[in-house]
This record gives structure tokens, sequence and C-alpha cells, in this order.
């Protein structure tokens, strides 16, 4: 019972390099969030916007990154462009179909993404001082969804929400660098 328990609670052995990996993949969401900044600014300039037109603006770069990625996963290669990079792939048993990619990611990237947003868009209308409900309860709720992510993710089998989801893992494509130093001693 008490091994059972540690190994629960041990680090999972590539979750350093699927944080790498993500951050690596956050690049690129990036990028997506920063080329709508001009359709935002042409919308405020021609509408003035409203806390609902900001969040569903706000809404396109989760919607985009999580499709992206659902597509690099379903794909030949079965990973992002930072997994890739870290050489790790998404495993699924069978065939990852995009449907069940798109799953995968969109608990991953899209759900927490838009849930800051909503807390974000929220707290800069007054909603947090207003005692707005849905700013509140975002507020409230991203912690513990991003918390949750992040610990499944990185404890015992390594199988986040996103990976029991979908029915995937992910496993190396090649040997970290550090276990090529290991093997060789």
């Amino acid at each position: 019972m008490m091994d059972t328990r540690a190994r629960a609670l041990s680090i999972h052995p590539l979750a350093g390099r699927r944080a790498r990996a993500y951050l690596l993949d956050a690049i690129g969401y990036l990028g997506i969030a920063a080329a709508m900044v001009p359709a935002g600014l042409l919308l405020n300039a021609y509408a003035p916007p409203t806390p609902g037109s900001v969040i569903a603006m706000s809404a396109v770069p989760p919607v985009v990154a999580t499709i992206w990625a659902a597509k690099a996963e379903s794909g030949p290669s079965h990973a992002t462009w930072g997994k890739r990079r870290l050489g790790l792939t998404v495993a699924a048993g069978n065939p990852l179909t995009f449907a069940r990619a798109l799953a995968r990611n969109t608990v991953k990237i899209g759900i927490p993404w838009q849930l800051g947003h909503v807390v974000a868009v929220g707290a800069a209308a007054g909603g947090f001082e207003a005692g707005d409900p849905l700013t509140l309860a975002t507020g409230v709720l991203i912690y513990p969804v991003i918390g949750v992510l992040t610990l499944m993710t990185a404890l015992g089998r390594g199988l986040g929400p996103h990976d029991r989801a979908s029915g995937t893992c992910v496993v190396e494509t090649q040997p970290s660098h550090a276990t090529m130093q290991d093997s060789s001693r």
C-alpha cells in the first residue's frame, strides 16, 4: 500500500520534458494571440467593446491553438512542435484520430486558456468589485483547473486529465540527453 502511495506522489520521469515542450508550444500560441491584436484594434475603433464581445474575440486564439495542436498530434508525428523538439510523442494504443486529439487539447489548452480570459476580462471590467458571478466563479475555478492539470501530468503515471479524456499518454521517441549520459556510464 505504501509503495503505491509513494509511486503516486513521485515525479513522472517525463514531467520536465513535457513542461519544456509545452513552453515551446506556448511560444507559438502567443504568436496566435499577437496576430489577433490588429483585428482587436480595428474592432475597437469601429465598435465599442463590451465584455461579451471581448470574451468572444478572446476565444479565437485558444480555439486556433487547440485545433493546431490537435492537427499536429493526430498527424504522422503524433506530436506538437515542442514535443518533436524534445523527443516526445503522443501514444494512443490505436490511431489517434483528430477528434480524440481535439478532445485532448480542448481539456489541455482551450478550457484553461479561455477560463483565464474570462477572469481577465471580468477583472478589467470591474467584475470582482461588482461581485459579477461569472468573474468570481471563473476566478475560483481557474487555479484548481491549472493545478489538477499540472499535478496529474507531473506525478505518478503522468496521465493528466487530457490524457485520460482521450485515452493517450506521452512517451519518448528518443532518449533525453541526460538519459544518454547515464547509459554511457
